[in-house]
């Protein structure tokens, strides 16, 4: 009987054991392998000395930015994860040490204008044509194009109208004005910016938030004044969207 007793009590210790190493691996496998590999994710964060900030419009450099694991739940959205994507890029906002660098950070798309740069709105009585499926970041074209009143001079007669009793004569010659132009914002009647949905570009431009009125286009200042000149001329834009 007591024999029994004791086999039973070793029996019930080995279980025991057991348990605690298998607990207690599991607890390290999760602390060492779960949590920094399949709960984690590395990105891209900004070193700053103490105190100090990166300003807005500052351009990083590798010596500002390192990687950094990061548990997936304090992950936000579009967040960077190669140095690569930013070297170089522009600071949108002022930056402390330690942040986490998102695509709203950053000028990815190099959409902030530089010193010799503006931001142009295009107003919609000067835009012959446009891409309605027009979005920011897009890149464009932009052509020339004055209407003039087409005139049968043998007759004395009008021809018959086009598009709008009008013709386009693409003036000066017949290469685009300007091209590789970047959107920087595409604008309603009403002044919202043109998306796909209420919740940003994202289903291939099937359907829109509202109907493209005019874009803000970043140009060289010398070609805004160019520009300019020719609008006053009553020259009118065709604006073509290539990339």
């Amino acid at each position: 009987m007591s024999y029994q007793r004791g086999h039973l009590l070793k029996r019930n210790y080995l279980f025991a054991f057991l348990i605690l190493l298998v607990g207690f691996g599991g607890l390290l496998g999760y602390d060492l392998y779960f949590k920094p590999y399949v709960l984690s994710q590395t990105v891209v964060k900004v070193k700053v000395e103490e105190g100090k900030i990166l300003p807005k419009n500052y351009e990083l450099q590798g010596s500002d930015l390192y990687l950094d694991t990061v548990q997936t739940k304090d992950i936000p959205n579009a967040v960077i994860t190669e140095i690569s994507q930013v070297e170089h890029k522009v600071t949108n906002v002022n930056l402390t040490n330690g942040s986490i660098l998102t695509e709203a950070l950053i000028d990815i798309n190099e959409l902030e204008p530089t010193r010799d740069e503006g931001v142009f709105p295009i107003p919609k009585e000067a835009i012959y044509g446009i891409n309605g499926s027009l979005r920011s970041r897009d890149q464009v074209d932009i052509y020339l194009v004055k209407e003039e009143k087409l005139k049968n001079n043998t007759q004395g007669e009008t021809d018959p109208p086009i598009s709008g009793d009008s013709a386009p004569l693409n003036l000066p010659g017949q290469e685009a004005f300007l091209t590789g132009v970047t959107v920087n914002y595409v604008r309603t009647e009403d002044n919202n910016d043109v998306l796909d949905t209420e919740h940003g570009n994202n289903n291939n431009r099937l359907t829109s938030t509202g109907k493209v009125a005019s874009p803000e286009l970043k140009l060289k200042k010398s070609d805004g004044q160019r520009l300019k000149g020719y609008l006053e001329q009553g020259f009118k834009l065709w604006i073509v969207r290539v990339e």
